[in-house]
């Protein structure tokens, strides 16, 4: 072998003991199912090391071999590399022809097709899409993984600016580079919080400098000194005061004090906040407050809050722009969004989320249904039909039994002598006074009495206990309750409404078929300003004021109508469309795993619970508001229960002067023309 190879093996062995050294785990458990095209090498035993021990107080294993054996054992070393992943750890080899000694090892490999350890190799070309089709498949996202990187200068920062571009960034993903040029600065200008990375950059022919990706207090990333590789006379030698790869979970334990850009929207009881006319803003109560100073205070870092110039959630929009607190994030301008905001697969394209921390639904809420109104409550008891069959019994009993009289009279001496109108005048007194006036010795009148009485009483027993009820109980119009509710709502004139440009009007709008599509026509497209609002507050203004419906998320309706007067609000009884709340943070933030921990303990501890409750009772001073036609009990019988008597009465009167004047028409009538028969008698008798 040439004498110009040993640089070449020198990096090659550094590669080898920096993949032991990163990436040796212990033997799984269970093989590692590949895709067709994955490369399965042999494995060579090696040292096995913990991925993320601390090396501060030792060496990491020395090889004991000398330059002369590297040179015959570089095959041997790179085999010891590409086997080193396991099911635990997805290890990526990203090459191109420089580097020609791994250019050949690798493609002697490609037809072999068994080992229990293997690494997806990538070939480095100017169209990087089969890099970013590694990197976002669903079936590389578990687990954590390595993308070692052995190109030129050039193309390593073309890889790293391909990456920024296109947000490819993961908590998951660390990247492993050797090189010997210093890459340090070049690369530190295209790194974002999330690029992890661990470079070992040549500084003579026989040593490396290893170095580490570090964001520092002013939230820039840069690389950091962290040890050495010596080449010596008796093997490499490898010295680090930290480990190479630092978990993430105690990277970020300690933020050193740092500040945060969070971006928010004024809405409480999420977020609060005060706006002043410079456009900054201070915020004042809420959940989402609390979470994030409870955040800072164990992470070690504050918070700067800004909110968006549209005053919107937000995500991304049809021509490609992202709007609201997600177009923040998107962009950078803040390392993270909370505000009630909901988790979507199209803003999981633009930014990436925490794990709920809160789960709601949303709910209806219509103004409180108003009381019945009484005028006709004496009628309330029995339905249409029931009148109409006891009117026709009524009128027809009369009849009846003065038919049967006459009957009676084809073989009895002394028949019943009896009118029509006493009859019926009867009969209608027994269904109101259940009296009876009338009495005959003859039996067909006894039986057709007897059960006249006992239906009389029957029907006097049911009306007057409904009755009761009905007027003791107070009645309310029929609620809105569901979204099946709505298409009669909107026939009885009223108007439905949400938050515009927000996940709940994308959601309706989105939809292709079924009730959610429904819904989606009954809002007023036509005039946008009555049925989508930038904030929840004119929704509930409008409440109050027409008819209307807004559909809203069940705390935030709960706290609104406390605050308004409870009173005034119906909150829907039928829940829908559950929707969790996460933290929106920029694209690979590698804080999120820390963020999740910690939000899994908030929760577990109940605080975020404790918190609602604390935001609801500073405005009511009790639990959260109930809807408006809770179950009262028996009330006081007031003139407005009894209006409906009264009427009843009022009508009797009016019908009580009408039959007079009539009588009073028809008695002049009948007056003037007995009159004119009584002159034309005269007349006659004259003659």
């Amino acid at each position: 072998m040439m004498p110009g190879c040993l640089p070449s093996l020198t990096l090659l062995y550094l590669v080898c003991v920096l993949a032991r050294a990163l990436c040796a785990l212990p033997e799984p458990s269970k093989r590692q199912h590949l895709p067709s095209h994955t490369p399965v090498l042999p494995h060579l035993p090696g040292v096995t090391l913990s991925l993320h021990q601390d090396y501060s107080q030792h060496l990491l294993p020395s090889y004991n071999r000398s330059v002369t054996e590297v040179r015959l054992t570089t095959e041997e070393g790179l085999v010891a590399l590409l086997t080193s992943a396991t099911v635990d750890i997805n290890l990526y080899l990203l090459y191109d022809h420089t580097n020609y000694e791994v250019d050949g090892l690798v493609r002697s490999h490609q037809e072999v097709g068994s080992g229990d350890k293997s690494v997806t190799v990538v070939k480095y070309s100017e169209d990087l899409s089969p890099l970013q089709a590694v990197l976002t498949t669903t079936a590389t996202h578990t687990g954590t993984r390595h993308v070692l990187v052995l190109c030129s200068t050039k193309n390593t920062q073309r890889i790293f600016q391909y990456v920024r571009e296109r947000q490819l960034e993961l908590p998951s993903l660390w990247w492993l580079m050797v090189g010997e040029t210093d890459l340090s600065q070049t690369l530190q200008p295209l790194l974002w919080e999330g690029s992890l990375v661990t470079l070992a950059v040549r500084t003579s022919s026989t040593s490396y400098s290893i170095m580490i990706s570090r964001v520092d207090s002013t939230g820039l990333p840069k690389f950091v000194p962290v040890g050495s590789w010596i080449l010596t006379p008796s093997g490499p030698v490898v010295q680090v005061q930290e480990p190479l790869v630092p978990d993430p979970l105690k990277l970020y334990s300690d933020m050193s004090g740092r500040q945060l850009i969070v971006t928010a929207n004024n809405n409480w009881p999420f977020f609060g906040l005060d706006k002043f006319r410079d456009g900054k803003v201070q915020k004042k109560t809420g959940i989402d407050i609390e979470i994030m100073n409870t955040l800072g205070q164990f992470l070690n870092f504050t918070y700067h809050v800004v909110s968006p110039a549209d005053g919107q959630w937000g995500g991304p929009l049809p021509d490609g722009t992202v709007s609201g607190l997600i177009g923040q994030v998107a962009r950078r301008e803040a390392h993270v969004a909370i505000c009630e905001i909901t988790v979507t697969g199209s803003r999981e394209t633009v930014v990436d989320f925490t794990i709920p921390y809160y789960l709601e639904t949303l709910i209806l809420v219509s103004r409180a249904p108003a009381e019945k109104n009484r005028v006709f409550a004496v009628f309330s008891p029995f339905s249409v039909q029931v009148w109409l069959c006891i009117v026709a019994s009524t009128v027809a009993i009369g009849p009846i039994v003065s038919l049967l009289g006459h009957g009676l009279d084809l073989y009895v001496s002394w028949p019943p002598r009896r009118k029509l109108r006493d009859y019926s005048f009867n009969m209608y007194r027994n269904m109101v006074t259940q009296g009876n006036l009338l009495t005959t010795p003859h039996w067909p009148h006894r039986l057709v009495f007897f059960f006249w009485y006992l239906f009389c009483f029957y029907i006097y027993a049911l009306y007057s206990g409904t009755l009761t009820a009905v007027l003791a109980l107070p009645a309310y119009e029929e609620p809105i309750d569901s979204l099946t509710d709505l298409p009669d709502a909107v026939a009885d004139g009223f108007t439905v409404g949400t938050l515009g440009d927000s996940n709940i009007e994308y959601m309706f709008k989105e939809a292709k078929e079924g009730i959610y599509k429904e819904v989606w026509g009954l809002f007023n497209h036509k005039d946008r300003s009555k049925s989508f609002f930038k904030t929840v507050d004119p929704g509930f203004d409008q409440i109050t004021r027409r008819k209307f419906v807004l559909m809203n998320p069940q705390l935030n309706s709960e706290v609104r109508a406390a605050q308004r007067g409870k009173d005034k609000y119906h909150l829907g009884r039928q829940p829908f469309y559950p929707q969790g709340y996460g933290i929106a943070c920029n694209k690979g933030a590698p804080f999120i795993p820390k963020f999740n921990q910690m939000l899994t303990r908030i929760s577990q501890a109940g605080l975020i619970a404790y918190w609602k409750e604390k935001e609801i009772q500073m405005i009511s001073g009790g639990p959260p508001a109930q809807d408006s036609t809770t179950e009262r009990g028996p009330s006081a019988i007031t003139l407005k229960h009894l209006q409906a008597a009264f009427f009843v009465l009022m009508m009797g009167f009016i019908v009580a002067v009408l039959a007079l004047g009539l009588e009073f028409v028809v008695s002049k009538f009948l007056t003037s023309q007995m009159g004119e028969w009584t002159g034309t008698d005269h007349q006659w008798g004259s003659q």
